[in-house]
C-alpha cells in the first residue's frame, strides 16, 4: 500500500493547478508543498462571519489511501482541536463530525479508530459514499460551501 512519494506529488501538483480558479474566486490561501513531509495548508474564510479555518493535507500514500485532513486553529495553531473546526448543521450537518474529523471517505481521520470502524482505506474511492469528493479540489469546494451555507454552518466547533 505504499506509494512512491514523488508519485502522490505529481498527482497532487496536477490536483492542486485544477483548483488555482477556485482558490482565486473564492480567497484561498494555498501554501507550497512541503515536499519532505508531503502536505500543504489552506486557508479559507467563511464568508457568514469571517472566521478563518487552517486545513493542513497530508498527502502521503495518495491515491491509495485518502488524504489526512486536519484543521487547525488559527488562534493557538494546535492541531485536530474542535476550536479548529467548522461546524456544521443541515443536511450535511454531520460532515463536520465533533470528534472532531471530516466525516467522508475522502478524510483518512474518519477511518478506525475515527467514527467509521466499518471503512477499509483501501479502495476509499469506491466507497458509495465517497461521491465526488476524490480529489482536491471537489474536497476543497465541499468544505468552503459548508461553511459558506448558512443552512449547513454552524460557526466554529467549540471545546
Amino acid at each position: 500500500m505504499t506509494v512512491d512519494p514523488k508519485i502522490s506529488l505529481a498527482i497532487i501538483r496536477k490536483e492542486l493547478e485544477e483548483c488555482q480558479e477556485d482558490a482565486s474566486r473564492n480567497n484561498w490561501i494555498i501554501s507550497p508543498t512541503d515536499e519532505s513531509n508531503q502536505l500543504f495548508t489552506v486557508k479559507m474564510k467563511s464568508p457568514i462571519d469571517g472566521q478563518e479555518y487552517i486545513i493542513e493535507i497530508k498527502f502521503d500514500n495518495y491515491k491509495e489511501i485518502p488524504m489526512n485532513i486536519e484543521f487547525i486553529d488559527p488562534t493557538t495553531r494546535t492541531k485536530g482541536t474542535k476550536n479548529a473546526y467548522p461546524s456544521g448543521k443541515g443536511r450535511h450537518g454531520s460532515f463536520f463530525h465533533g470528534l472532531p474529523c471530516i466525516c467522508h471517505p475522502c478524510s483518512r481521520k474518519a477511518y478506525a479508530p475515527g467514527p467509521h470502524q466499518d471503512w477499509t482505506l483501501a479502495g476509499w474511492q469506491q466507497n458509495p459514499q465517497a461521491g465526488s469528493l476524490t480529489n482536491i479540489r471537489a474536497i476543497l469546494l465541499a468544505i468552503y460551501s459548508r461553511i459558506s451555507d448558512e443552512d449547513e454552518y454552524g460557526g466554529r466547533m467549540h471545546e
